[in-house]
């Protein structure tokens, strides 16, 4: 345990949510939106980010109340050591789960669009092994590579879809509002809103936040950023496909980017476009693996992180591989995005009232402890 220190500036708090939140949904979500809602997906997507920004509010206002203490730490100091590790505990168990989808749907991406003659098992193992690199390091490299790749992510993928734009027709969208039943409009933004998984990150981080008043504009920006950018995708893809065809397309974002072209000067414009994707997925990757490795180190007192995240490696890689095939993954993408989402309410839903009945939080001049390595 080290003194609290402040590394992390608010671009940085920024970038790190948006590129953890940037992941396979990316490619995936416009058809999802679309097999249930129609051309009215962008009403579920609005819903599903207003609820994920309400969500986001509450873990950081805990952060604000426990402004020295990381999750597992605020957890236990609430609920206790047995259930306040437990929560932890869970919360590990479900980014170890998220961490293997994203890879597999990385994997199944690449080996099908643009490598087909490289194993699918090595491009797994490639980048887990990449994100857990990254997770031995200590929280003040990870800000910066998070707010060293964002400008270069969010620049490619608004150039590439720019050129759509005069593809899209009006007619594919109309008509704007088109649900057969209330029950999809809920289900659909239970759709929008696990899209969003992953925004609980912070709690890892505020405690090193250089300015934690700016937490609440910095996390905000940064997951209006994410939603601005489905809501263009989604957009896109309907007014450029239509619905019918959409339902119908595997990759539609990959699939958006192909048909455009540049009046010859580029051919293959998803060689750019699948690159930022590699490092969308390895800093989501990355992000979620630091996130279970500062949760173990927290819980059992690990002072080191330089060879044994290593060995999470194993579950995770078997994990990415149990699927069978594409539509065996996304069946488990949903349902395990569902069950994180209800991990993800616990935190308000029981710490909250705990700690405001109990008394619990973190005093602005005390001298508290977290774990910056």
């Amino acid at each position: 345990m080290k003194p609290n220190h402040s590394y992390i500036t608010p671009r940085q708090a920024t970038a790190i949510l948006v590129n953890t939140l940037i992941s396979g949904q990316l490619l995936i979500l416009p058809r999802q939106l679309a097999t249930t809602a129609k051309t009215s997906s962008w009403i579920p997507l609005i819903l599903g980010s207003l609820l994920s920004l309400a969500i986001l509010f509450v873990y950081t206002f805990i952060g604000r109340r426990f402004q020295h203490s990381t999750l597992p730490q605020y957890a236990i100091k609430t609920l206790g050591s047995f259930f306040g590790g437990g929560l932890a505990l869970l919360f590990a168990a479900s980014w170890l789960v998220m961490t293997a989808l994203s890879s597999r749907i990385f994997s199944a991406v690449i080996v099908t669009s643009v490598l087909p003659r490289v194993s699918m098992k090595i491009a797994i193992l490639v980048m887990l092994l990449l994100g857990t690199h990254l997770a031995t390091h200590d929280i003040k490299t990870v800000a910066r590579v998070h707010e060293l790749f964002l400008p270069f992510i969010l620049a490619i993928v608004l150039l590439l879809l720019i050129p759509t734009l005069p593809r899209v027709s009006i007619w594919r969208l109309l008509p704007v509002v088109q649900f057969q039943n209330v029950r999809l409009v809920g289900y659909s933004t239970l759709v929008a809103v696990t899209s969003f998984s992953g925004f609980e990150i912070v709690s890892l981080f505020m405690p090193f936040y250089s300015n934690l008043e700016k937490a609440g504009r910095s996390h905000s920006i940064g997951l209006i950023i994410v939603a601005t950018t489905y809501l263009l995708i989604l957009l896109a893809s309907i007014g450029v496909f239509g619905v019918p065809e959409l339902i119908r397309t595997q990759w539609p974002t990959l699939q958006l980017i192909r048909i455009i072209g540049f009046r010859g000067l580029f051919e293959r414009l998803e060689a750019p476009f699948l690159a930022v994707y590699v490092i969308a997925i390895f800093t989501t990757v990355g992000s979620l693996l630091f996130g279970v490795v500062s949760i173990l180190s927290d819980l059992f007192n690990i002072k080191s992180r330089l060879t044994w995240p290593y060995f999470l490696v194993i579950p995770v890689y078997y994990l990415a591989l149990k699927p069978e095939n594409i539509m065996e993954l996304e069946r488990i993408v949903r349902l395990a995005l569902l069950i994180h989402l209800g991990i993800v309410l616990l935190v308000p839903l029981v710490i909250l009232p705990i700690a405001v009945i109990r008394g619990k939080g973190d005093k602005p001049g005390a001298k508290q402890t977290t774990t910056d390595s």
